[in-house]
């Protein structure tokens, strides 16, 4: 007590009693205040936390795999489906050039003429010395058959008989060939001469091109090559946006042997001439098919793994994450394959909620697939530009549909 009393007597002690004290009393009376007038109510307040939150509205819709048929796209070109040179086979000074250069010609036209000179006389002088050798013939045939003639000399007229038929048809021959024909329908693409020029033979007169059907040529690495299907439907791309579509009539059994990789060609109907040799183009290869779904660009999204895939729902509206791969982009949307047949996909609303979470679900009309939204959604239209940023950012994942 005496210990208690000294305390008190020091001023600090002393002010640091009176504080508290004062301290204690304003709480005691707040506490009294919020009793009296029912405010407070712990029970009540315990019963509020443990309240169920309201669940996140979403929008979502089933979605059907569809088969998908897989390409390899090649830088191409195209070619001409055939190319011929056609030369001389006759010296000759040119006496005409009835077609001129860009002219369609058909199978037989004549595209260049020789000057005739002593040709037609050198074949009625050949025909004359083959009736003459006949004659001949004939006479030591009769003679033979009297026994008046040798085997010796039957022999020599037998072979006075074929020289003079071997330069009958020679005469034959020079006379014909005093006009270049076209070999087949095609395109006068140049010449390489004019009226009054001496050509030798061997030398070019013109270069006929056969442009129906038109070739699509590119390369393919050994890596896809043995995925292609000869005949199957093949499409490219033309520089100037034109799409055409053929059939994978070649693919080449040796690679080249410095890019090592193998010549495709791609024939494509061309029957009006529209299309032009040396044209760049994008070819789309089939490589085979599987199963995807379409979906727009917008829903895919990365889990924390940085795996891509989309949030979809389970049967208790429970959202869950399924990653996928994609398989393509296209201006409707994009295919991604590693979904369940059937899936219902979130569509709207999917960056609110989280994985295992309950959500509220507002069921869209299934399309079986589901194109890109139209602009003013909200979402992506899906279009390539928006596919390429969606591919950049998805850790290196590329589409099956390579390129080369």
């Amino acid at each position: 007590m005496s210990f208690l009393l000294g305390l008190w007597r020091q001023r600090n002690y002393r002010a640091a009693v009176i504080v508290g004290g004062m301290a204690a009393i304003w709480l005691l009376s707040g506490l009294l205040v919020e009793s009296d007038n029912g405010s407070v109510d712990p029970t009540s307040s315990s019963r509020s936390s443990v309240a169920p939150a309201e669940r996140v509205k979403v929008r979502g819709r089933y979605i059907e795999a569809q088969p998908y048929t897989t390409r390899v796209v090649v830088n191409s070109r195209t070619e001409a489906n055939r190319s011929v040179q056609l030369r001389a086979e006759l010296d000759g000074v040119v006496a005409g050039l009835p077609v001129d250069e860009g002219d369609r010609v058909s199978k037989g036209d004549v595209i260049c003429e020789l000057a005739a000179e002593d040709r037609p006389e050198k074949l009625t002088r050949a025909r004359a010395a083959l009736k003459k050798a006949e004659l001949d013939f004939a006479g030591a045939q009769k003679l033979k058959g009297r026994g008046l003639q040798s085997d010796s000399a039957m022999a020599q007229q037998q072979v006075a008989l074929s020289s003079a038929r071997a330069d009958l048809k020679r005469a034959q021959l020079d006379v014909q060939n005093l006009s270049i024909r076209a070999p087949f329908d095609g395109v006068v693409n140049s010449r390489a001469v004019e009226l009054g020029d001496f050509v030798r033979r061997g030398e070019e007169c013109a270069t006929i091109l056969d442009l129906d059907p038109m070739l699509l040529v590119g390369e393919v690495s050994e890596s896809q090559v043995a995925n292609l299907m000869p005949g199957a439907q093949a499409s490219a791309q033309l520089q100037g946006g034109a799409v055409m579509e053929g059939s994978l009539r070649y693919v080449s059994q040796q690679a080249h042997p410095v890019t090592r990789a193998y010549r495709v060609e791609v024939a494509v109907a061309n029957g009006e001439g529209t299309l032009r040799s040396g044209v760049s183009a994008r070819m789309a290869l089939p490589t085979g098919q599987l199963m995807a779904h379409r979906i727009n660009s917008s829903l895919l999204t990365l889990d924390d793994a940085g795996l891509l895939g989309v949030k979809v729902l389970d049967n208790e509206h429970r959202v869950a994450f399924h990653s996928v791969r994609l398989v393509s982009d296209e201006n409707e949307g994009v295919w991604v394959a590693g979904l369940p047949a059937r899936t219902l996909l979130i569509t709207v609303g999917q960056e609110y909620v989280s994985v295992g979470e309950l959500v509220e679900l507002e069921l869209e009309n299934s399309a079986g697939d589901l194109p890109a939204p139209l602009s003013g959604d909200g979402g992506s239209s899906g279009g390539p530009t928006a596919v390429s940023a969606q591919q950049t950012s998805h850790r290196g994942q590329q589409p099956e549909e390579s390129q080369q």
